[in-house]
């Protein structure tokens, strides 16, 4: 359960470090609205992927067990990673603020949940990571909701972080900066890949 916890708080960090729309919305909000109204923005943000790793889980259910279907998520879930890998090497993204409009709470929290749900690539994320941990970890019913635990709590605190630091993070996302991010994170999910299809590549040689 300990190796679930962990290693879900390192998943939370990798998907926290990916720059999208909520990232810019959070920076701009702390800097406009304050520290704490960025809290809303969070735990919108936090309910949305609740709302999804629901939805991933119980459809990651419906593929079959046993070997065959591991190789398939491990062919997947590395056809994905390289996917991403290659978006994000080849990616040019710019800086883009959004000015918050919004200051009651509610509407905050309405604004991150939408902002992150309505992104299907988190959903495609999620259900990726849920398939791997059944097929592949072979991770028992607690074990996956401690993994979830961790992914959460470490999503929401990198959140919080970046709220925290938002004027002083805003000075340095710039074009440079960004294109740097996109190239490491891409390594990353290569490597990934290469750690899904290891076992497959393995067996093939020997």
């Amino acid at each position: 359960m300990v190796y679930a916890l962990l290693y879900g708080l390192g998943i939370g960090v990798i998907l926290s470090s990916m720059l999208g729309t909520v990232f810019f919305f959070l920076v701009q909000n702390s800097i406009a609205n304050g520290f704490k109204s960025s809290i809303f923005i969070a735990a919108g943000v936090i309910s949305s992927d609740i709302l999804l790793i629901v939805l991933s889980y119980f459809n990651a259910n419906l593929f079959p067990s046993g070997g065959y279907a591991e190789n398939l998520v491990r062919l997947g879930g590395a056809l994905l990673l390289v996917i991403m890998g290659i978006g994000n090497i080849r990616k040019h993204s710019k800086p883009q603020f959004a000015v918050p409009v919004y200051n009651s709470p509610w509407l905050l929290a309405s604004k991150g949940f939408m902002l992150n749900a309505l992104n299907p690539g988190n959903y495609i994320s999620w259900l990726s990571i849920s398939a791997l941990l059944i097929n592949v970890n072979h991770y028992t019913l607690g074990e996956r909701w401690w993994f979830y635990v961790g992914a959460l709590l470490s999503i929401f605190g990198m959140e919080m972080l970046i709220a925290l630091g938002a004027a002083k993070i805003k000075t340095y996302i710039s074009e440079k900066f960004m294109r740097r991010l996109d190239l490491v994170l891409g390594i990353v999910f290569l490597v990934f890949a290469v750690v899904l299809l290891w076992p497959l590549l393995r067996n093939l040689l020997t």
